[in-house]
């Protein structure tokens, strides 16, 4: 990525911030593609396949002089709508949940919670651990989406604090998000977000470091 004459050379990726790094959609894809564990067959095929579908329904950053620069925030949009087109959505309507429930909006009562806000709160354990010097912290956020009809997202929220268990113990401790369920008969999605975003960070890392070597 080139500097604009005059103005200063940015720092290298790998010393700056997630939040504030740019990257190549080439590394972005790359870095989904380890998430994911795709593979490179997996990453050229059904992965690409994927997210230019969502480009096209209009999940993508817009053009800033010709050239499109990709954030943490569009990665991790990215992210969620891969992971939620799991459950079976069409990817019209979460194209459309992401561009209702993005940004809080003014005066308006719903979201209770803005995707964005979301986000923020599940990326500062990531810090609180680097601090730390450990691998997790006790205050890992988890994401639940809820509908009640098979296209519509009428509600967002979080779960924190969460202690990361053994994994014969993750099914025991992530059976009280669904118990409400029953009660309201409503499908709930439940994603580890603050996990999704620690990983999401490492595969970014990599790609970035990778593209430097050559």
């Amino acid at each position: 990525m080139c500097s604009k004459p005059g103005m200063p050379a940015k720092k290298a990726q790998k010393d700056t911030k997630p939040g504030s790094a740019e990257y190549t959609y080439s590394q972005v894809e790359s870095a989904l593609g380890r998430v994911f564990e795709a593979g490179a067959a997996g990453q050229a095929g059904w992965l690409r396949g994927r997210i230019q579908h969502l480009r096209r329904l209009g999940l993508t950053p817009p053009a800033a002089g010709g050239s499109v620069i990709y954030d943490f925030d569009w990665a991790t949009r990215w992210l969620l709508a891969l992971r939620l087109e799991r459950v079976g959505p069409d990817p019209a309507d979460i194209v459309a949940f992401f561009e209702e429930n993005w940004d809080r909006k003014a005066g308006a009562k719903y979201p209770i919670t803005s995707l964005r806000e979301a986000i923020e709160k599940a990326r500062a354990p990531i810090e609180k651990a680097r601090n730390a010097k450990v691998d997790y912290h006790t205050d890992d956020v988890w994401l639940i989406v809820t509908f009640q009809n098979f296209n519509e997202f009428p509600k967002i929220g979080l779960v924190q604090p969460y202690r990361k268990l053994p994994s014969n113990q993750q099914l025991d401790n992530a059976k009280g998000f669904f118990d409400y369920s029953r009660d309201k008969v409503v499908d709930v999605v439940v994603i580890p977000l603050t996990e999704a975003l620690r990983a999401l960070e490492a595969a970014l890392r990599e790609a970035t470091e990778a593209k430097a070597v050559v």
